[in-house]
């Protein structure tokens, strides 16, 4: 008694070719300028993070305000507000303490 094997539907061919992506193997260096230029992007990106943070904990204030004297018709406009605030500052807080901890490891390390 030998047990068959089953036999597939229909043979499998090539799933995905991969195809050229037009990125050229060797990329021409400039003289420099990207360093620079990534610098002040990502100054720019983190302030703008940390801006957007701000401004989420200012509408929830100012909708916990609004909220204690009464000028809120809808409570969950204001739960929401507090809860993006919420959620962003605990990503900054989460985010900065991942920093911290490789600029820690990068410290520590012996060359």
């Amino acid at each position: 008694m030998s047990i068959q094997p089953i036999a597939p539907i229909m043979p499998l061919g090539i799933i995905n070719t991969m195809t050229p992506t037009g990125v050229e193997a060797s990329p021409h260096v400039s003289s420099g300028d990207g360093a620079y230029k990534a610098g002040t992007d990502f100054s720019k990106f983190l302030s703008n993070a940390l801006g957007q943070v701000n401004a989420l904990q200012t509408k929830a204030d100012a909708g916990s305000l609004a909220l204690a004297t009464g000028q809120v018709q809808d409570l969950s406009e204001v739960m929401v507000a507090l809860e993006k605030a919420n959620l962003s500052l605990s990503l900054t807080v989460a985010t900065r303490d991942k920093v911290l901890d490789a600029y820690n490891q990068i410290m520590r390390m012996q060359i």
